[in-house]
């Protein structure tokens, strides 16, 4: 059994690309690439974190990582981050659309300029990652593509208005590029995590104990929502026919 796991999971030969690979999820990921047997581009704006990634990934895997540094809102550089990877590598397999980072304030409060970067790295640079790193996917009509959103893009709190607004869009472009592509052998996976132990909250700003507050309040909601499900699943059971 754990002889067919290794093999389903196997990524020898595979050549990846991890948007936001400097930290959190990203380099979590990119991790896992690795060790898996897959050929990993690291991509992220700072180049000091990729290549302590890459020296600590070194003999990891069966090949070291290549480092390509840049910043994802910058269309000449996702198209940099692709080229790189094909002319090093002779293909692309699998897209991880990881890059994204946080703001958390008031509308009215809001600071403008916060609002157009948020906005600029988690959805034009997810279209911009998708749109040229799909592309080379189409060309050989098969890969996987992983879009990490948020639960955030499901459940709205107060102060969360961008983030949330940002990641409803992930979720949006996510699945139309799932009806666009799902018929030519591209397959796109959503992530929705909830709170993660990282770094994005302190680089969001987030005041000391606003993310244990936010997780305590999805624990709640959860609650609500497996409660109101039993409800409803025993008012059908008994029922009369």
């Amino acid at each position: 059994m754990q002889s067919e796991q290794r093999q389903a999971t196997d990524l020898r030969g595979k050549v990846a690309i991890v948007t936001g690979a400097s930290s959190g999820m990203g380099e979590a990921i990119a991790e896992e690439l690795v060790q898996r047997g897959a050929r990993v581009a690291l991509f992220a704006r700072r180049e000091n974190r990729l290549q302590a990634l890459a020296q600590r990934l070194a003999g990891k895997g069966n090949e070291e990582p290549l480092i390509v540094p840049g910043d994802v809102s910058k269309p000449e550089d996702v198209q940099n981050l692709v080229n790189q990877a094909v002319q090093r590598w002779g293909k692309l397999d699998i897209v991880i659309a990881n890059a994204g980072f946080g703001y958390r304030a008031p509308i009215v409060d809001g600071d403008p300029q916060r609002w157009k970067n948020l906005l600029d790295t988690n959805v034009y640079g997810l279209l911009l990652t998708l749109k040229y790193g799909v592309e080379q996917l189409l060309k050989h009509g098969s890969g996987h593509v992983v879009v990490t959103s948020s639960v955030a893009g499901r459940s709205v709190t107060a102060g969360g208005a961008v983030y949330s607004g940002s990641k409803f869009a992930v979720g949006a472009i996510a699945e139309a590029l799932r009806e666009e592509v799902g018929q030519q052998g591209v397959r796109v996976t959503t992530l929705e995590p909830g709170a993660v132990e990282t770094e994005f909250a302190a680089v969001a700003g987030y005041p000391p104990g606003i993310a244990e507050a936010i997780k305590q309040r999805y624990r709640q909601r959860r609650s609500r929502w497996s409660s109101s499900r039993c409800l409803s699943s025993q008012a059908t059971s008994t029922s009369p026919s």
